[in-house]
C-alpha cells in the first residue's frame, strides 16, 4: 500500500497516529511467518524469489530480518541472500540466520547429479520483534 492509498483509507481519521501505532506494534510483535516451499531444482540450478512479490502481505514488514532453511533432502544447498551473501545448507539440516536485511533470496542445488525433491526444502521468513538490545543501540 502506498502513501496515497493509505491517506485515502484513513482520511477521516488521524492517519499519523494510526501509522505510528502500527509501527510500534511491528517493533513489539514482529511479523507473521512467511513460508516458501522451494520447487524441484535440477543439479547446479537455483530457484529465486523477490520477497515483496512472492508474499504481498510481507511488504509492510520489509525488510525482513530472519530466515530459516529446513533442508530435509539428500542434496547440499547454498542459500544466497540479496545476491551477495552465501550460506551453505548441508543435507538433512536446519539453518537459521538473523540480523540481515532480506529483500531477495535464492536456493542453489549444489549436488552434481541429483535434483531436489518437492516439499523437502522449506524456507521460513519473518521480521523479528525488536529486542531491548536493538532498542538501546538506536538511542542517541
Amino acid at each position: 500500500m502506498n502513501f496515497k492509498q493509505f491517506q485515502n483509507i484513513y482520511s477521516g481519521q488521524d492517519w499519523r497516529s494510526t501509522w505510528f501505532t502500527r509501527q510500534d506494534w511491528i517493533k513489539k510483535e514482529g511479523s507473521e511467518y512467511f513460508s516458501w516451499i522451494v520447487p524441484v531444482t535440477i543439479a547446479g540450478a537455483q530457484s529465486s524469489i523477490e520477497i515483496g512479490q512472492q508474499f504481498p502481505r510481507a511488504r509492510k514488514y520489509l525488510p525482513l530480518d530472519f530466515i530459516e532453511v529446513m533442508n530435509n533432502d539428500v542434496v547440499n544447498l547454498t542459500l544466497i541472500i540479496n545476491n551477495n551473501e552465501f550460506l551453505p545448507v548441508p543435507a538433512a539440516s536446519i539453518r537459521p540466520m538473523a540480523g540481515n536485511k532480506l529483500w531477495q533470496i535464492s536456493v542453489r542445488n549444489d549436488d552434481a547429479a541429483a535434483p531436489s525433491t518437492l516439499n523437502s526444502i522449506i524456507v521460513t521468513l519473518r521480521r523479528q520483534p525488536q529486542t531491548i538490545d536493538d532498542w538501546a543501540r538506536r538511542q542517541p
